[in-house]
């Protein structure tokens, strides 16, 4: 009789279909694998910030920046903290850069300050 029951329990837990379901386990983050960027002394602490490959001309304008190259291009931008923000690409003339949050940045190693 135990038998019975134990067979009918186990018969109405599986699915109907056979399949065979299995529990969903998140991936759980361990803190004590948090990796930090700390300075090494090994580690120059001054990186020296890449530069436009051709000499552009920079004018800013309100909250424009005027950029006028003679070649296309790509030009680094870096915020404040001297860490890459954005790289523009750049065409031959006249190029317009907008929508920079205000603040100070360094456009070929020259201070831009938007304001």
């Amino acid at each position: 009789m135990q038998i019975c029951l134990f067979v009918l329990a186990a018969l109405l837990c599986l699915p109907a279909d056979g399949a065979v379901r299995k529990r969903k386990v998140k991936a759980r983050s361990n803190p004590d694998t948090l990796v930090v960027a700390m300075p090494s002394p090994e580690m120059p602490q001054s990186r020296r910030m890449s530069t436009s490959a051709y000499p552009v001309q920079i004018s800013v304008t309100g909250r424009v920046v005027q950029i006028q190259s003679d070649h296309n291009q790509l030009l680094p931008i870096y915020n404040q903290n001297g860490v890459l923000y954005l790289t523009a690409r750049l065409n031959k003339g006249t190029n317009w850069l907008g929508g920079l949050p205000r603040g100070r940045y360094f456009i070929n190693n020259r201070p831009i300050t938007i304001n």
